[in-house]
Protein backbone atom coordinates (compact mmCIF):
# COMPACT_ATOMS: atom_id res chain seq x y z
CA UNK A 1 0.00 0.00 0.00
CA UNK A 2 2.75 2.31 0.63
CA UNK A 3 2.93 2.58 -3.48
CA UNK A 4 -0.71 3.41 -3.02
CA UNK A 5 -0.04 5.66 -1.04
CA UNK A 6 2.36 7.84 -3.36
CA UNK A 7 0.62 7.25 -6.20
CA UNK A 8 -2.18 9.07 -4.12
CA UNK A 9 -0.27 11.68 -3.08
CA UNK A 10 1.27 12.11 -6.17
CA UNK A 11 -2.18 12.43 -7.87
CA UNK A 12 -2.93 14.71 -5.05
CA UNK A 13 0.25 16.66 -5.40
CA UNK A 14 -0.21 16.95 -9.51
CA UNK A 15 -4.16 17.99 -8.56
CA UNK A 16 -3.18 20.62 -6.46
CA UNK A 17 -0.40 21.95 -8.94
CA UNK A 18 -2.61 21.62 -11.85
CA UNK A 19 -5.10 23.58 -9.78
CA UNK A 20 -2.43 26.00 -8.78
CA UNK A 21 -1.52 26.18 -12.21
CA UNK A 22 -5.40 26.48 -13.35
CA UNK A 23 -5.43 29.31 -10.97
CA UNK A 24 -2.45 31.17 -12.11
CA UNK A 25 -3.66 30.35 -15.91
CA UNK A 26 -7.40 32.05 -14.93
CA UNK A 27 -6.01 35.11 -13.17
CA UNK A 28 -3.22 35.52 -16.39
CA UNK A 29 -5.70 35.46 -18.39
CA UNK A 30 -8.33 38.06 -16.71
CA UNK A 31 -5.37 40.14 -16.53
CA UNK A 32 -4.78 39.82 -20.01
CA UNK A 33 -8.42 40.19 -20.85
CA UNK A 34 -9.16 43.88 -18.68
CA UNK A 35 -5.91 45.05 -20.02
CA UNK A 36 -7.18 44.35 -24.06
CA UNK A 37 -10.57 45.66 -22.39
CA UNK A 38 -9.19 49.05 -21.07
CA UNK A 39 -7.51 48.94 -24.56
CA UNK A 40 -9.98 48.53 -26.35
CA UNK A 41 -12.21 50.95 -24.46
CA UNK A 42 -9.17 53.79 -25.20
CA UNK A 43 -9.13 52.60 -28.44
CA UNK A 44 -12.82 53.28 -28.98
CA UNK A 45 -12.82 56.54 -27.06
CA UNK A 46 -10.43 57.42 -29.46
CA UNK A 47 -12.03 56.67 -32.23
CA UNK A 48 -15.39 58.33 -30.43
CA UNK A 49 -13.65 61.14 -30.61
CA UNK A 50 -12.33 61.41 -33.88
CA UNK A 51 -15.39 60.29 -35.26
CA UNK A 52 -17.79 62.78 -33.26
CA UNK A 53 -14.39 65.54 -34.58
CA UNK A 54 -15.40 64.99 -37.93
CA UNK A 55 -18.65 64.95 -37.76
CA UNK A 56 -18.95 68.33 -35.91
CA UNK A 57 -16.47 68.96 -39.12
CA UNK A 58 -18.80 68.25 -41.35
CA UNK A 59 -21.89 69.46 -40.04
CA UNK A 60 -20.28 72.96 -39.47
CA UNK A 61 -19.41 71.71 -43.49
CA UNK A 62 -22.83 71.17 -44.31
CA UNK A 63 -24.03 74.09 -42.54
CA UNK A 64 -22.19 76.47 -44.25
CA UNK A 65 -23.12 75.19 -47.69
CA UNK A 66 -26.73 75.47 -46.73
CA UNK A 67 -26.45 78.73 -45.45
CA UNK A 68 -24.38 79.62 -48.80
CA UNK A 69 -27.24 78.58 -50.39
CA UNK A 70 -30.23 80.07 -48.81
CA UNK A 71 -28.45 83.27 -49.16
CA UNK A 72 -27.94 82.46 -53.21
CA UNK A 73 -32.00 81.93 -53.20
CA UNK A 74 -32.83 84.92 -51.02
CA UNK A 75 -30.51 87.50 -53.44
CA UNK A 76 -32.40 85.29 -56.09
CA UNK A 77 -35.71 86.14 -54.82
CA UNK A 78 -34.74 89.67 -53.90
CA UNK A 79 -33.61 90.39 -57.47
CA UNK A 80 -36.62 88.68 -58.78
CA UNK A 81 -38.59 91.30 -56.80
CA UNK A 82 -36.62 93.80 -57.28
CA UNK A 83 -36.97 92.91 -61.71
CA UNK A 84 -40.40 92.68 -60.88
CA UNK A 85 -40.82 96.49 -59.76
CA UNK A 86 -38.61 97.50 -62.73
CA UNK A 87 -40.67 95.90 -64.62
CA UNK A 88 -43.82 96.98 -63.57
CA UNK A 89 -42.49 100.70 -63.71
CA UNK A 90 -41.68 99.42 -67.92
CA UNK A 91 -44.74 98.45 -67.86
CA UNK A 92 -46.84 101.49 -67.03
CA UNK A 93 -44.92 103.41 -69.35
CA UNK A 94 -45.62 101.44 -72.42
CA UNK A 95 -49.39 101.39 -71.19
CA UNK A 96 -49.33 104.97 -71.04
CA UNK A 97 -52.45 106.86 -73.23
CA UNK A 98 -51.02 107.40 -76.75
CA UNK A 99 -50.68 111.36 -76.08
CA UNK A 100 -49.08 110.80 -73.10
CA UNK A 101 -46.64 108.51 -74.14
CA UNK A 102 -45.95 111.07 -77.34
CA UNK A 103 -45.53 113.79 -75.30
CA UNK A 104 -42.63 112.12 -72.53
CA UNK A 105 -40.82 111.13 -75.84
CA UNK A 106 -41.38 114.36 -77.50
CA UNK A 107 -40.07 116.54 -74.10
CA UNK A 108 -37.23 113.50 -73.94
CA UNK A 109 -36.13 114.77 -77.80
CA UNK A 110 -36.23 118.39 -77.10
CA UNK A 111 -34.08 117.93 -74.03
CA UNK A 112 -31.30 115.96 -76.44
CA UNK A 113 -29.22 118.73 -78.38
CA UNK A 114 -29.69 117.72 -82.05
CA UNK A 115 -27.10 119.68 -84.23
CA UNK A 116 -27.37 117.99 -87.44
CA UNK A 117 -30.32 115.85 -89.71
CA UNK A 118 -30.94 112.84 -87.60
CA UNK A 119 -32.55 109.62 -88.06
CA UNK A 120 -34.99 108.47 -85.10
CA UNK A 121 -35.20 104.44 -84.87
CA UNK A 122 -38.46 103.42 -82.85
CA UNK A 123 -39.76 100.25 -81.53
CA UNK A 124 -42.47 98.86 -84.41
CA UNK A 125 -45.09 99.84 -82.07
CA UNK A 126 -43.97 103.31 -81.45
CA UNK A 127 -43.26 103.56 -85.47
CA UNK A 128 -46.64 103.23 -86.08
CA UNK A 129 -48.57 104.79 -83.79
CA UNK A 130 -46.59 107.95 -82.61
CA UNK A 131 -43.79 108.12 -84.99
CA UNK A 132 -44.88 110.50 -87.72
CA UNK A 133 -46.55 112.83 -84.92
CA UNK A 134 -43.27 113.16 -83.23
CA UNK A 135 -41.42 113.52 -86.02
CA UNK A 136 -43.90 116.47 -87.17
CA UNK A 137 -43.74 117.78 -83.60
CA UNK A 138 -39.82 118.10 -83.23
CA UNK A 139 -39.35 119.54 -86.94
CA UNK A 140 -42.35 122.42 -86.07
CA UNK A 141 -40.56 123.10 -82.78
CA UNK A 142 -37.60 123.05 -84.67
CA UNK A 143 -38.75 125.18 -87.84
CA UNK A 144 -36.43 122.77 -89.90
CA UNK A 145 -36.67 118.99 -90.82
CA UNK A 146 -33.93 117.93 -88.43
CA UNK A 147 -35.52 114.40 -88.02
CA UNK A 148 -36.13 111.42 -90.25
CA UNK A 149 -37.88 108.59 -89.31
CA UNK A 150 -36.03 105.45 -89.90
CA UNK A 151 -38.56 102.73 -91.50
CA UNK A 152 -36.91 99.86 -89.93
CA UNK A 153 -37.56 99.42 -86.28
CA UNK A 154 -35.18 99.30 -83.74
CA UNK A 155 -34.79 96.19 -81.57
CA UNK A 156 -36.37 97.77 -78.35
CA UNK A 157 -38.94 98.18 -75.90
CA UNK A 158 -39.75 101.62 -76.48
CA UNK A 159 -38.29 105.33 -76.24
CA UNK A 160 -35.90 106.10 -79.28
CA UNK A 161 -32.50 105.90 -80.50
CA UNK A 162 -31.32 108.68 -82.28
CA UNK A 163 -28.38 108.62 -85.51
CA UNK A 164 -26.40 111.20 -86.63
CA UNK A 165 -23.44 110.59 -89.14
CA UNK A 166 -20.70 110.60 -85.73
CA UNK A 167 -22.67 109.62 -83.70
CA UNK A 168 -26.02 107.50 -81.59
CA UNK A 169 -27.90 108.48 -78.85
CA UNK A 170 -29.73 105.89 -77.08
CA UNK A 171 -32.61 106.35 -75.44
CA UNK A 172 -34.66 103.29 -74.95
CA UNK A 173 -36.50 102.58 -72.60
CA UNK A 174 -34.05 99.09 -72.15
CA UNK A 175 -31.30 101.18 -71.96
CA UNK A 176 -32.76 103.76 -69.30
CA UNK A 177 -34.26 100.97 -66.86
CA UNK A 178 -30.96 99.25 -66.81
CA UNK A 179 -29.08 102.97 -65.77
CA UNK A 180 -32.26 103.54 -63.30
CA UNK A 181 -31.53 99.57 -62.23
CA UNK A 182 -28.14 99.87 -61.30
CA UNK A 183 -28.51 103.28 -59.54
CA UNK A 184 -31.59 102.73 -57.57
CA UNK A 185 -31.42 98.94 -57.09
CA UNK A 186 -29.89 100.00 -53.27
CA UNK A 187 -32.90 102.12 -52.94
CA UNK A 188 -35.47 100.23 -54.07
CA UNK A 189 -34.13 97.04 -52.17
CA UNK A 190 -33.88 98.65 -48.75
CA UNK A 191 -37.27 100.20 -49.24
CA UNK A 192 -38.78 96.69 -50.30
CA UNK A 193 -36.20 94.59 -47.78
CA UNK A 194 -35.28 97.44 -45.23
Amino acid sequence: MPLEKIKTHILEDARKEAERLLKATQEDLELKISRTRASLQKEVQKRLETLGGELQKEKERSLFRLQAHYNMELLRLKNKTIDAVFQDALEHILSLPEQDYLALLEGWLKKTEIPEKSELKLCDRDLRKVGPGLVRRINESAKKELLLLSHSPADIKGGFILRTKNFEIDRSLDALFGHLREEFTPFVAAQLFG
